[in-house]
């Protein structure tokens, strides 16, 4: 590194035509420029400067060398410039992972919006319901829903959003429909396989504000949120998602809610990153989008 900056001030000397300019130029001292130069001379064993008192010029090697310096100088301001640009202009890939309806509702639209704002940046996009470990897979940016696990990542709140429980006219007419979360225990549940079993957690009576305690085991557990609204469907038992995950098939009538009169806690939606420090400008933009589309979303309350 000392010898790098010896580099600068030697080209910089040459440029400026002397000591003292080179000196005024980089806003130290005649004599640090002067002995920067003097150790530069001694590391590569060759005088490169023939000093008197009114000019300096090159000598035969220092030509040779001072062809070569300024190469490297130049490189060094290019590279730093660009690292300048770099940090300041959103660009480069950013690859996200997110569940796959919340890829849909949220991050497509981000990247639809970001598209002909920055025309440097480039997504690459990993969908999946299971949760990814972001530093092996070199993600940037992930979106999970609900309860985190504990880890170094860096974790921010965009909204909340409602969870719906359900099941299929199918099962109601087999089974029957559950009209309190006590008699939910008569009912097959399917659930995500990434939820610990038994699942525990609590009913709100909307009205009356009674709290209801649940623990319930899965009957069916799977990896994938369509495989569970299939096996829902094709009436193997009932299950509970966020409502975005399920809106269209409520409303085609392929699947219908149940337990109306309860509601179950909303599930948060958090963006996780790996620093907090130095966080890359297309993170930190991105961020800022999806905390824009969070806010005016219809499905977060």
């Amino acid at each position: 590194m000392d010898e790098l900056k010896r580099v600068g001030i030697f080209t910089k000397v040459v440029q400026s035509g002397s000591f003292s300019e080179a000196a005024r130029r980089l806003g130290v001292a005649k004599s640090a420029v002067s002995k920067q130069v003097r150790l530069l001379e001694d590391e590569v064993g060759v005088r490169l400067l023939n000093r008197s008192t009114r000019i300096i010029t090159l000598t035969e090697a220092g030509e040779i060398y001072y062809r070569h310096c300024e190469q490297i100088v130049n490189r060094a301001d290019t590279a730093l410039n660009e690292l300048r640009q770099y940090q300041n202009q959103p660009q480069g890939t950013l690859k996200i992972s997110s569940p796959i309806a919340f890829g849909r509702a949220l991050i497509i639209p981000v990247i639809k919006e970001l598209r002909g704002l920055y025309p440097k940046l480039n997504i690459e996009l990993v969908l999946s319901d299971e949760v990814l470990n972001m530093l092996e897979e070199g993600i940037d940016l992930s979106i999970r829903v609900g309860k985190l696990q504990d880890s170094n990542l860096i974790a921010k709140k965009l909204c909340d959003t409602p969870v719906v429980v359900f099941t299929s006219p199918e099962y109601v007419a087999q089974f029957g429909k559950p009209e309190t979360p006590e008699s939910l225990i008569d009912h097959k549940w399917i659930t995500l396989s990434i939820l610990s079993s038994p699942i525990v957690g609590q009913f709100i009576h909307s009205k009356s504000g009674r709290v209801v305690d649940y623990n319930i085991c899965s009957y069916l557990k799977s990896n994938s949120v369509d495989s569970v609204i299939d096996a829902a469907i094709q009436g193997l038992g009932i299950s509970a998602l966020v409502k975005l995950t399920v809106e269209d098939y409520l409303k085609s009538g392929k699947l219908i809610s149940v337990l109306d009169d309860y509601q179950l806690e909303p599930r948060g939606v958090y963006a996780l990153y790996p620093h907090k420090e130095h966080l890359p400008p297309k993170v930190r933009v991105f961020m800022d989008f999806l905390q824009k589309h969070c806010d005016s979303a219809s499905w977060t309350v």
